[in-house]
Protein backbone atom coordinates (compact mmCIF):
# COMPACT_ATOMS: atom_id res chain seq x y z
CA UNK A 1 0.00 0.00 0.00
CA UNK A 2 1.22 3.47 -1.36
CA UNK A 3 1.78 5.84 1.57
CA UNK A 4 0.65 9.50 1.03
CA UNK A 5 4.06 10.98 -0.02
CA UNK A 6 5.31 14.70 1.82
CA UNK A 7 7.62 17.25 -0.12
CA UNK A 8 10.24 18.46 1.52
CA UNK A 9 13.16 20.61 0.49
CA UNK A 10 15.50 17.84 0.01
CA UNK A 11 13.29 16.34 -2.76
CA UNK A 12 11.93 19.66 -4.41
CA UNK A 13 13.67 19.73 -8.02
CA UNK A 14 12.91 23.63 -8.37
CA UNK A 15 12.09 26.73 -6.67
CA UNK A 16 12.08 30.00 -7.74
CA UNK A 17 9.79 33.05 -9.02
CA UNK A 18 7.30 32.10 -12.08
CA UNK A 19 9.16 34.80 -14.85
CA UNK A 20 7.07 36.44 -17.68
CA UNK A 21 7.00 34.14 -20.71
CA UNK A 22 8.37 36.71 -23.15
CA UNK A 23 9.74 40.67 -23.20
CA UNK A 24 7.11 41.47 -25.40
CA UNK A 25 4.50 40.59 -22.74
CA UNK A 26 6.45 42.61 -19.92
CA UNK A 27 6.28 45.35 -22.42
CA UNK A 28 3.00 45.25 -22.95
CA UNK A 29 2.40 45.21 -19.27
CA UNK A 30 4.26 48.52 -19.37
CA UNK A 31 2.19 50.15 -21.74
CA UNK A 32 -1.08 49.28 -19.93
CA UNK A 33 0.01 50.57 -16.56
CA UNK A 34 1.24 53.91 -18.29
CA UNK A 35 -2.05 54.35 -19.62
CA UNK A 36 -3.92 53.45 -16.46
CA UNK A 37 -1.73 55.92 -14.54
CA UNK A 38 -0.23 53.14 -12.60
CA UNK A 39 3.01 54.65 -11.34
CA UNK A 40 4.79 51.36 -9.56
CA UNK A 41 7.84 50.23 -11.25
CA UNK A 42 6.88 47.19 -13.98
CA UNK A 43 10.41 45.76 -13.01
CA UNK A 44 9.52 45.44 -9.19
CA UNK A 45 6.05 43.89 -10.03
CA UNK A 46 8.14 40.96 -11.70
CA UNK A 47 10.22 40.73 -9.44
CA UNK A 48 7.71 40.11 -6.89
CA UNK A 49 6.08 37.06 -9.16
CA UNK A 50 4.61 34.01 -6.76
CA UNK A 51 7.19 31.60 -6.38
CA UNK A 52 6.46 27.95 -7.34
CA UNK A 53 7.92 24.63 -6.38
CA UNK A 54 7.97 21.44 -7.94
CA UNK A 55 8.71 18.14 -6.31
CA UNK A 56 10.48 14.64 -7.25
CA UNK A 57 7.79 12.96 -8.48
CA UNK A 58 7.36 9.63 -6.03
CA UNK A 59 6.70 6.68 -7.39
CA UNK A 60 5.14 3.29 -6.98
CA UNK A 61 4.92 -0.30 -9.07
CA UNK A 62 1.23 -1.62 -9.35
CA UNK A 63 2.76 -4.35 -7.24
CA UNK A 64 3.11 -2.40 -4.52
CA UNK A 65 -0.71 -1.22 -4.81
CA UNK A 66 -1.81 -4.59 -5.57
CA UNK A 67 0.16 -7.98 -4.00
CA UNK A 68 0.10 -10.57 -6.47
CA UNK A 69 -1.98 -13.17 -4.64
CA UNK A 70 -5.08 -10.80 -4.17
CA UNK A 71 -4.71 -9.46 -7.37
CA UNK A 72 -7.98 -10.25 -9.75
CA UNK A 73 -7.33 -12.11 -12.74
CA UNK A 74 -8.20 -9.34 -15.15
CA UNK A 75 -5.73 -6.92 -13.78
CA UNK A 76 -3.16 -9.86 -14.32
CA UNK A 77 -4.10 -10.39 -17.57
CA UNK A 78 -3.01 -6.46 -18.24
CA UNK A 79 -0.12 -6.54 -16.14
CA UNK A 80 0.97 -9.47 -19.17
CA UNK A 81 0.75 -6.77 -21.70
CA UNK A 82 2.49 -3.61 -20.40
CA UNK A 83 3.97 -2.42 -17.12
CA UNK A 84 2.07 0.04 -14.77
CA UNK A 85 3.00 2.58 -11.96
CA UNK A 86 1.44 4.81 -9.96
CA UNK A 87 3.08 8.33 -9.68
CA UNK A 88 2.46 11.32 -7.86
CA UNK A 89 3.48 15.05 -8.64
CA UNK A 90 3.26 17.58 -6.53
CA UNK A 91 4.01 22.05 -7.15
CA UNK A 92 2.81 24.57 -4.78
CA UNK A 93 2.01 28.09 -5.20
CA UNK A 94 3.03 30.73 -3.06
CA UNK A 95 2.03 34.34 -3.49
CA UNK A 96 5.20 37.16 -2.83
CA UNK A 97 2.42 40.30 -1.96
CA UNK A 98 -1.27 40.58 -2.20
CA UNK A 99 -1.35 42.62 -5.92
CA UNK A 100 0.44 39.69 -7.35
CA UNK A 101 -1.29 36.03 -7.51
CA UNK A 102 -1.63 33.03 -9.97
CA UNK A 103 -5.07 33.19 -11.76
CA UNK A 104 -4.23 30.07 -13.89
CA UNK A 105 -1.65 27.15 -13.85
CA UNK A 106 -1.28 24.39 -15.86
CA UNK A 107 1.24 21.35 -14.88
CA UNK A 108 2.34 19.64 -18.06
CA UNK A 109 4.16 16.04 -17.57
CA UNK A 110 6.07 14.88 -21.14
CA UNK A 111 6.36 11.41 -21.17
CA UNK A 112 9.62 10.74 -22.94
CA UNK A 113 10.43 7.43 -25.38
CA UNK A 114 13.28 5.84 -24.68
CA UNK A 115 16.70 4.76 -26.88
CA UNK A 116 14.62 1.92 -28.66
CA UNK A 117 11.55 4.08 -29.19
CA UNK A 118 9.49 3.10 -26.97
CA UNK A 119 7.07 5.63 -25.70
CA UNK A 120 4.97 5.08 -22.08
CA UNK A 121 1.56 7.01 -21.94
CA UNK A 122 -0.70 8.12 -19.25
CA UNK A 123 -3.14 5.54 -18.56
CA UNK A 124 -5.31 7.26 -15.83
CA UNK A 125 -5.11 10.72 -14.10
CA UNK A 126 -6.40 11.85 -10.66
CA UNK A 127 -8.26 14.56 -9.98
CA UNK A 128 -9.73 14.42 -13.37
CA UNK A 129 -12.19 17.23 -12.63
CA UNK A 130 -13.37 19.45 -9.39
CA UNK A 131 -15.82 21.80 -10.55
CA UNK A 132 -17.99 22.80 -7.61
CA UNK A 133 -16.70 22.32 -4.28
CA UNK A 134 -13.93 22.06 -1.96
CA UNK A 135 -12.90 17.95 -1.50
CA UNK A 136 -11.54 17.19 1.96
CA UNK A 137 -9.56 14.33 2.71
CA UNK A 138 -9.61 12.68 -0.31
CA UNK A 139 -8.49 8.83 -0.33
CA UNK A 140 -8.06 6.93 -3.53
CA UNK A 141 -7.74 3.12 -4.54
CA UNK A 142 -6.96 1.53 -8.23
CA UNK A 143 -9.59 -1.00 -8.98
CA UNK A 144 -9.47 -3.80 -10.89
CA UNK A 145 -9.98 -1.72 -14.45
CA UNK A 146 -7.11 0.24 -13.65
CA UNK A 147 -8.78 3.02 -12.94
CA UNK A 148 -8.09 5.85 -9.70
CA UNK A 149 -11.18 5.70 -7.55
CA UNK A 150 -12.10 7.59 -4.51
CA UNK A 151 -12.87 6.00 -1.67
CA UNK A 152 -13.98 6.61 2.00
CA UNK A 153 -10.55 6.42 3.64
CA UNK A 154 -12.32 4.44 6.60
CA UNK A 155 -13.16 1.56 4.08
CA UNK A 156 -9.43 0.82 3.31
CA UNK A 157 -8.39 -1.34 0.28
CA UNK A 158 -5.97 -1.28 -1.71
CA UNK A 159 -4.08 1.83 -2.17
CA UNK A 160 -6.62 3.79 0.10
CA UNK A 161 -3.70 5.85 1.57
CA UNK A 162 -3.11 7.17 -1.39
CA UNK A 163 -4.93 10.92 -1.99
CA UNK A 164 -5.57 14.62 -0.65
CA UNK A 165 -5.99 16.55 2.41
CA UNK A 166 -7.87 18.90 0.27
CA UNK A 167 -9.20 19.32 -3.25
CA UNK A 168 -9.42 22.87 -4.34
CA UNK A 169 -11.70 24.05 -7.59
CA UNK A 170 -11.15 24.28 -10.46
CA UNK A 171 -9.13 21.33 -11.28
CA UNK A 172 -9.36 19.49 -15.00
CA UNK A 173 -7.00 16.97 -15.87
CA UNK A 174 -6.55 15.67 -19.90
CA UNK A 175 -4.12 13.69 -21.39
CA UNK A 176 -5.48 10.51 -21.10
CA UNK A 177 -4.11 8.19 -23.50
CA UNK A 178 -1.63 10.25 -24.37
CA UNK A 179 2.16 11.55 -24.20
CA UNK A 180 1.69 14.42 -22.27
CA UNK A 181 -0.97 14.56 -19.44
CA UNK A 182 -1.95 17.70 -17.85
CA UNK A 183 -3.34 19.50 -14.45
CA UNK A 184 -5.56 22.95 -15.51
CA UNK A 185 -6.02 24.79 -11.91
CA UNK A 186 -8.60 28.07 -12.24
CA UNK A 187 -9.26 30.99 -9.96
CA UNK A 188 -12.69 29.82 -8.40
CA UNK A 189 -15.02 32.38 -6.80
CA UNK A 190 -12.27 35.03 -6.08
CA UNK A 191 -9.40 32.82 -5.13
CA UNK A 192 -6.62 32.79 -6.82
CA UNK A 193 -4.34 29.35 -7.74
CA UNK A 194 -2.45 29.03 -4.15
CA UNK A 195 -1.41 26.55 -1.84
CA UNK A 196 0.04 22.81 -2.38
CA UNK A 197 -1.09 20.60 -5.62
CA UNK A 198 -0.72 16.97 -5.50
CA UNK A 199 -1.45 15.05 -8.71
CA UNK A 200 -1.46 11.12 -9.49
CA UNK A 201 -0.57 9.53 -12.99
CA UNK A 202 -1.18 5.68 -13.67
CA UNK A 203 1.67 5.25 -16.07
CA UNK A 204 1.76 2.21 -18.68
CA UNK A 205 5.08 1.39 -20.07
CA UNK A 206 6.23 -1.25 -22.65
CA UNK A 207 6.84 -4.15 -20.95
CA UNK A 208 10.37 -4.71 -20.36
CA UNK A 209 10.83 -1.00 -20.41
CA UNK A 210 13.59 -0.14 -18.14
CA UNK A 211 13.72 3.65 -17.88
CA UNK A 212 11.04 6.32 -17.86
CA UNK A 213 12.28 9.89 -18.17
CA UNK A 214 9.76 13.05 -18.69
CA UNK A 215 10.27 16.66 -18.53
CA UNK A 216 7.95 18.51 -16.18
CA UNK A 217 6.81 21.55 -17.25
CA UNK A 218 4.65 24.40 -15.61
CA UNK A 219 2.78 27.42 -17.13
CA UNK A 220 0.76 30.38 -15.43
CA UNK A 221 -1.20 33.63 -15.61
CA UNK A 222 -0.40 36.14 -12.75
CA UNK A 223 -2.53 38.62 -12.55
CA UNK A 224 -1.13 41.91 -11.01
CA UNK A 225 -3.51 45.10 -10.16
CA UNK A 226 -5.78 43.80 -12.70
CA UNK A 227 -3.13 43.50 -15.93
CA UNK A 228 -2.76 39.52 -16.72
CA UNK A 229 0.44 38.58 -17.74
CA UNK A 230 1.26 34.80 -18.93
CA UNK A 231 4.23 33.40 -17.24
CA UNK A 232 6.44 30.25 -16.79
CA UNK A 233 8.96 28.36 -14.49
CA UNK A 234 12.18 28.81 -16.49
CA UNK A 235 12.40 30.99 -19.61
CA UNK A 236 14.86 29.59 -21.03
CA UNK A 237 14.07 25.91 -23.12
CA UNK A 238 17.69 23.94 -22.77
CA UNK A 239 17.87 25.23 -18.72
CA UNK A 240 14.04 24.38 -18.34
CA UNK A 241 15.10 20.74 -19.70
CA UNK A 242 18.26 20.47 -18.06
CA UNK A 243 16.42 21.55 -14.56
CA UNK A 244 12.98 19.68 -15.16
CA UNK A 245 13.45 16.50 -16.75
CA UNK A 246 13.03 13.40 -14.05
CA UNK A 247 13.33 9.84 -14.02
CA UNK A 248 10.26 8.45 -13.45
CA UNK A 249 11.21 4.44 -13.58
Amino acid sequence: MCPKSTVTVENLIWKGSLQPSTEEAVGAMREEWNARGITESVGDAVRDFPIVSIGQPAVWTIHEMFPLDKMPHSLRSKLDEADFYVVLFHCSFRPVRKESQVEWARFLVRLLPDDMGRQPIAFDLHPREVKREVKHDVSLTIGPSLKFQEVEAKLGGFGSDLGYSELQPIISATGVAETVPMWDYWEARGVMVSGSKDMHLLLKAPKGMKTVRAVLDLVADVRVRDTRIPALVIRDEKQAREHLTVRLV
